[in-house]
């Protein structure tokens, strides 16, 4: 289209139907819209077609109701040539958007459609062939040229990606098959409870009813009889769907120019009543094509340039290409390979690359992308693969940042050698398939020139234990001592080996802080662990609370003196709880430090200790009498004004602990002397008016759990007061 030759096409100006239509269309305020009174028509439109162009002209309302009888568009369309060009004669220049994107004048809507008379919204569906006429089918006109346009360039992209995946081969016969019985390793059987236990079910890899031997319990894991599958027992009252959750499952396949890496996420979904009809989902969701030389090239499934969902060149864009970075959720992890493929790939590319051993050594579950990267990397990995050694293998592949030392040795004198040990060792770590931890142990035997038991070995790999993690302890117990010393605590303490772990080498930093003999068996091996750190912790924040306590004890001298006179009356103590009186300002600042509440930061405290209007004394367990459990408040009669732990917070358990201190107050009241109940009088009248005070200006707490909460009402709640 020439644009001299569409200027020179007979102008369309408008018509008295129009303009009589556009009088005719008075202004209408509508509540929500937005844009000015809404008009019925927000445009008006002609259109002619001529010598094989499509004419469209667009009127604005406020030119034609000034007397204008130009349009302030006009649009050509050459179906032959698919093209299409609007011209702007408000700005006398030629625009190339579609009718929806021109600038339109505030209170017109680029969707609204115009005035159009039957013949021309006729004559313009005629020429354009479409299932609209008049704006809206020249809209669409436009829009799907834009799209074939956009399509066209997209094509340039993509066609190249789809020719490269062309070579791939179609999926094995078996596929679907082998997914379900053998990539998906969950299984179920499903039985209906009964009264005495259930006698039969379907299981479901079997896909049939089976006779059960053994009383079935929902979400316990057995065997089936029949197929001898691990199995989960179901109820099927319990539940009404059931997924096995997303399965990673590979496939290799030979290509002309290498081989490739197909991912797949497999799944099994169940629902009621059709048990024994399982839907099998698998979908592929990445592949990676290698040459022979291991370069790669990398497909994933994905919504390109957001239009359509399809294979997509290279990784997401929100990913991290690295074996120690997982960009899938579900994917991109050890997975079920399939096996029949592999042999028409040992004579090929998988022939040196050590894999077909790895696969065979770690039951056919691997993630051969990732093997493949750390292998073009580092190409000893065959050699290890090859050795039998396939846990040291997959650990080296997926944490490459802990084997880097070890796969980039000189594996040329012989594998012990290079791994740091003898002959004899090797045979070890190859008779229990050993990891990296079983390789550091050997290591540090050698280094050291001795010889840890295999149980030993094995039980610190259990518990992913390295030397390297007991150097603080080494110099003074052997490994067995380590492994027994750890297997009492865990037992002992309820903590796991981590934990445990943790709590001794932070009591033994701390036992050397504070000048102890740690070289003696009774410091380094100490019996109760936990309490005993406990207690350091205490001694600790003791030591660095006496500075502190320095300028208190000038300012509230008697402090001390009164919270040791109070051992006397109010400590008591049953089976399970103690109320232990303070020695004195620096145990009330540990107290207040290890609870993390303001019981040592307020100065009130220790006014309200020396003038007797309160004292503050620790809840202690008795099984750990040193740890701080819960700070009191008490009033002089035993009356308990606060009762707060870590954070000034109340656990659950108070409520166990508030029986013990109602029993407490009983024996404090019996105890009490006539000076006391004077103290408490004046106590108590001190606390009303306190609380009066805090109504009458509105106290409110603004921070911590209780934000927002009246400073009265939880002091009220919280009180405890006495019989006495």
């Amino acid at each position: 289209m020439y644009k001299k030759d569409l200027l020179a096409m007979q102008p369309l100006k408008a018509t008295d139907e129009m303009l009589k239509a556009e009088r005719a269309d008075v202004p209408q305020k509508v509540p929500g819209r937005y844009g000015g009174p809404y008009r019925k028509y927000a445009q008006f439109a002609r259109c002619r077609v001529e010598n094989g162009i499509l004419k469209v002209a667009l009127f604005f309302p406020d030119a034609l109701r000034t007397g204008g009888c130009l349009p302030s568009y006009e649009v050509f369309i050459d179906r032959a040539a698919k093209k299409f060009i609007t011209y702007d004669r408000m700005e006398d220049k030629w625009r190339e958007a579609k009718v929806d994107r021109l600038q339109w004048p505030r209170y017109i809507r680029s969707t609204d459609d115009p005035w159009m008379s039957s013949d021309d919204t006729k004559a313009a569906q005629t020429y354009l062939g479409g299932k609209k006429g008049g704006y809206a089918g020249v809209l669409e006109y436009q829009e799907k040229l834009r799209n074939e346009a956009l399509e066209r360039r997209h094509r340039k992209e993509t066609d190249p990606w789809g020719a490269d995946l062309s070579l791939t081969p179609g999926l094995p016969r078996d596929w679907d098959r082998w997914v379900d019985k053998v990539g998906i390793p969950q299984n179920f059987i499903f039985y209906r409870y009964r009264r005495g236990g259930a006698k039969q079910g379907h299981c479901t890899y079997c896909g049939k009813n089976v006779p059960l031997m053994v009383k079935p319990r929902h979400n316990r894991a057995g065997r089936c009889p029949c197929c001898r599958h691990e199995i989960t027992f179901k109820a099927t009252g319990k539940q009404d769907r059931l997924s096995t959750g997303l399965n990673c499952v590979y496939l290799l396949q030979p290509r002309p120019d290498g081989f490739v890496i197909r991912e797949f996420w497999a799944e099994r979904f169940y629902r009621k009543d059709a048990w024994d009809r399982p839907e099998v989902r698998c979908h592929e969701q990445r592949c990676v094509i290698l040459d022979f030389q291991l370069n790669r090239r990398t497909y994933y499934m994905g919504f390109y340039k957001n239009r359509t969902y399809r294979w997509i060149a290279g990784m997401p864009s929100t990913s991290y290409y690295s074996p120690e970075v997982k960009y899938y959720i579900n994917g991109d992890k050890p997975g079920r390979v399939y096996g029949k493929t592999l042999p028409h790939l040992l004579t090929g590319p998988l022939g040196r690359t050590g894999l077909l051993e790895l696969l065979r050594g770690n039951g056919m579950v691997v993630n051969p992308d990732d093997y493949f990267y750390i292998l073009k990397e580092r190409p000893q990995l065959e050699q290890l693969a090859k050795a039998g050694l396939p846990r040291l293998t997959v650990e080296s592949v997926s944490t490459a940042d802990r084997a880097d030392n070890l796969l980039r040795r000189d594996l040329g004198h012989g594998l012990a050698r290079a791994l740091d040990i003898d002959t004899q060792r090797l045979g070890r770590l190859r008779r229990y398939n050993g990891g990296q931890v079983f390789l550091a142990w050997l290591q540090w035997e050698k280094e050291q020139d001795t010889q840890v038991d295999d149980a030993v070995i094995l039980d610190l790999c259990r518990w992913d234990i390295t030397p390297d993690k007991l150097s603080f302890i080494l110099d003074r117990m052997r490994p067995l001592q380590v492994r027994n010393y750890l297997r009492r605590q865990i037992a002992d303490s309820l903590m796991d080996c981590e934990q445990v772990l943790t709590t001794w080498q932070d009591y033994l930093s701390m036992a050397k802080k504070l000048k102890m003999d740690t070289d003696d068996p009774i410091i380094y091996r100490v019996k109760l662990l936990r309490r005993r750190h406990d207690e350091l912790v205490v001694r600790c924040q003791q030591k660095d609370h006496k500075r502190q306590a320095v300028p208190i004890r000038k300012k509230f001298p008697n402090v001390d003196q009164i919270c040791r006179s109070l051992k006397k009356k109010y400590e008591y103590a049953d089976e399970t709880y103690a109320v232990i009186a303070p020695n004195g300002i620096v145990d009330i600042l540990v107290e207040g430090a290890m609870l993390c509440h303001c019981i040592g930061s307020s100065e009130y405290y220790w006014d309200r200790i020396q003038r007797h209007e309160t004292y503050i004394l620790f809840l202690r367990k008795v099984s750990n009498p040193e740890m701080p459990y819960y700070t009191l408040e008490i009033e002089p009669d035993g009356t308990v004004r606060q009762k707060r732990t870590k954070f000034d917070r109340q656990n659950s358990d108070i409520v166990d602990a508030k029986k013990f201190l109602t029993k407490w107050q009983k024996v404090v009241a019996a105890r009490l002397t006539g000076e006391d109940r004077k103290k408490a009088d004046k106590s108590r009248a001190l606390r009303e008016q306190e609380f009066e005070q805090m109504r009458k200006d509105n106290v409110i707490i603004y921070a911590g759990h209780l934000a927002g909460h009246r400073l009265v009402d939880v002091l009220t709640a919280d009180l405890m007061e006495s019989a006495a």
